[in-house]
């Protein structure tokens, strides 16, 4: 039947049912009951609440949390046409949506990875120095009336956050709620808000806590989780203002000026001294992650040091799993460390060393409230690529039994040598180091805790390809 012939039947115009064709315009039901009588066919058979075989997969991906994860509005993609060329698609596309839906099932996609690998690289192009976000903090800091010169505390901040935004403070409340035990903070929205601040974190931690929540607000960012938790941040909007907020508060906690005369006096020690940097670290009333952030914002932009990474660990006592939960690199070719995956981390690697040690501490002491501090100078296996790295582990007060490490790393290079007067100190241990046992080539390797399978796969698939091309000649 040609459209017109239709046309005429259903009493509707030709330009009305093409735009029904092209998915410009929907039928209410007494259009759709026209079309059905002209037609000669059921109204069911016409709307149909299931979606055909290669259609099913879209509507499964609508349904799904995937497309709130990716940042596409951010580079400039509209997903309405994504779906519109998605459903004009063949069966082989259907198939690829599938795979993806099921593998983010059962994978950690569906965590949020791909947004945060899209906010790390996003970190990695602009050096993870942010202009706008400084000159922020320096306003603030001016329209506050906040002596600069001087470390914050925590009695300095609640104050501006109670009297110019209209909070309430309580650190008792949480403790009534045994699952909400290990978030850091909550916040109840309301005509006055109100910050739950979990009783176990200490003043530095209750310091960045109200810090980022004035973040939120002196940034006007209205997009944001209630939650202070990684766990909660179901979007990438939620994700990113997150990141500004957290940025805002180091920057505020740690004044740019003074932080870059202390760590360049540190720097210029003639000898590693572990107990200078944590007194560096407490002077700031900050925590050893907030100091490292800060360091990595600051190190390309003022300290001449543009190649470096970050790594966060974390691992329960008593088990041997390490958990890479944080990572940031800048201009290195290799990621110390690896990303995060299942296969086992190199346990010859600072990061782990730390924290091994502080849980043999801890075990022998019977004391929590303590820090591990580790340097080391460290050579890739089968590689040029040289770091000097610092970590230092600690317990994780919100969970029971759980240490963390945060370890930075910069490459050594010229830049390094003339930067860290230290680095060559005869009592910092060096180490050949790789990325997982898994894919590990290193031969009697007392440190090893798994062989190295997936490098004997990969191996051998390489031998397959090898013989496959002599068989061709």
């Amino acid at each position: 039947m040609s459209l017109s012939d239709l046309a005429e039947k259903a009493k509707l115009s030709i330009s009305y049912l093409n735009e029904i064709e092209n998915g410009k315009k929907y039928p209410k039901a007494d259009k759709i009951a026209a079309i059905v009588d002209a037609l000669g066919i059921s109204y069911d058979e016409l709307v149909s609440l299931k979606l055909t075989k290669n259609l099913a997969p879209i509507g499964e991906l609508l349904e799904s949390n995937i497309l709130e994860q990716l940042p596409l509005d951010h580079y400039g993609i509209d997903i309405s046409k994504i779906i519109a060329q998605m459903s004009n698609a063949s069966f082989q596309l259907s198939a690829l949506v599938s795979t993806m839906i099921e593998m983010s099932r059962s994978s950690e996609l569906i965590q949020n990875t791909f947004s945060r690998t899209a906010l790390r690289t996003f970190r990695e192009f602009h050096d993870n120095y942010f202009t706008n976000i400084e000159e922020a903090v320096e306003k603030f800091v001016e329209e506050n009336r906040i002596d600069a010169t001087k470390p914050l505390s925590y009695n300095m901040l609640p104050s501006i956050l109670i009297d110019k935004y209209n909070y309430d403070l309580n650190e008792s409340l949480l403790n009534d709620y045994d699952e909400l035990n290990d978030l850091r903070a909550v916040v109840v929205s309301g005509k006055k808000n109100i910050l739950l601040l979990n009783s176990k974190l200490n003043q530095p931690q209750k310091l960045f806590i109200v810090a980022k929540e004035l973040g939120y607000n002196f940034l006007s960012m209205k997009k944001r989780s209630l939650i202070h938790s990684s766990i909660k941040l179901e979007t990438f909007d939620h994700l990113m203002n997150n990141f500004w907020a957290s940025y805002f508060a180091t920057a505020l906690i740690i004044n740019k000026s003074i932080f870059i005369g202390d760590i360049e006096l540190f720097f210029q020690l003639e000898r590693w001294d572990e107990r200078k940097l944590l007194t560096l670290i407490d002077k700031f009333q900050t925590t050893p992650e907030m100091f490292f952030q800060r360091l990595t914002s600051l190190s390309t932009k003022y300290l001449g040091l543009n190649k470096f990474f970050f790594l966060r660990f974390s691992k329960v006592m008593g088990t041997d799993h390490y958990n890479l939960s944080k990572e940031l690199s800048l201009n290195i070719r290799r990621n110390p460390g690896g990303y995060q995956t299942t296969e086992h981390y190199c346990r010859r690697w600072i990061s782990i060393d730390t924290l091994k040690k502080l849980e043999t501490e801890i075990n022998n002491k019977k004391d929590l409230d303590q820090r591990m501090t580790g340097i080391l100078h460290s050579k890739f296996f089968e590689s040029e690529d040289e770091f000097l790295s610092i970590s230092i582990a600690q317990s994780n007060k919100l969970v029971p039994n759980s240490l963390s490490s945060v370890t930075i790393g910069f490459q050594v290079n010229d830049s390094l040598k003339k930067k860290f007067k230290f680095w060559n100190d005869p009592v910092i241990p060096y180490r050949i180091v790789n990325d997982t046992c898994e894919m590990c080539r290193i031969q009697d390797c007392q440190e090893r805790v798994s062989k190295p399978i997936s490098l004997e796969k990969a191996d051998k698939i390489a031998r397959m390809e090898r013989s496959l091309n002599e068989l061709k000649k």
